[in-house]
C-alpha cells in the first residue's frame, strides 16, 4: 500500500474521525489506488471526482462534507508524490 496516499488521506481525515486509527480509511485508499493504477496519467480533476464518490459511497453525504477545493488539493497531493 502506498504510504504517501495513506498519509495524505489520514492527514485530510475527510470524515473527521477522532481519534483516527492508522487503518481507518484503508478500504477507501485501496479503491483510490486501484483507480489510479487502472487509469494511468489520470488528471487530478478525475481523481477529485473519484475521491468524492468513494467517500460519499462509504460514509454518505451527511458525514462526507469536504469542499471541492479540499478534494482538489488532496488529489494533487496524491498524484504529485
Amino acid at each position: 500500500m502506498d504510504k504517501n496516499t495513506i498519509k495524505v488521506i489520514n492527514d485530510w481525515n475527510p470524515i473527521e474521525i477522532y481519534p483516527l486509527l492508522q487503518d481507518e480509511y484503508l478500504r477507501e485508499i485501496k479503491k483510490i489506488l486501484d483507480f489510479i493504477e487502472a487509469n494511468k496519467d489520470i488528471p487530478h480533476e478525475e481523481l477529485t471526482k473519484f475521491l468524492e464518490s468513494v467517500f460519499k459511497e462509504s460514509f454518505g453525504e451527511k458525514l462526507f462534507f469536504s469542499s471541492k477545493e479540499k478534494c482538489i488539493e488532496v488529489a494533487k497531493k496524491i498524484l504529485d508524490k
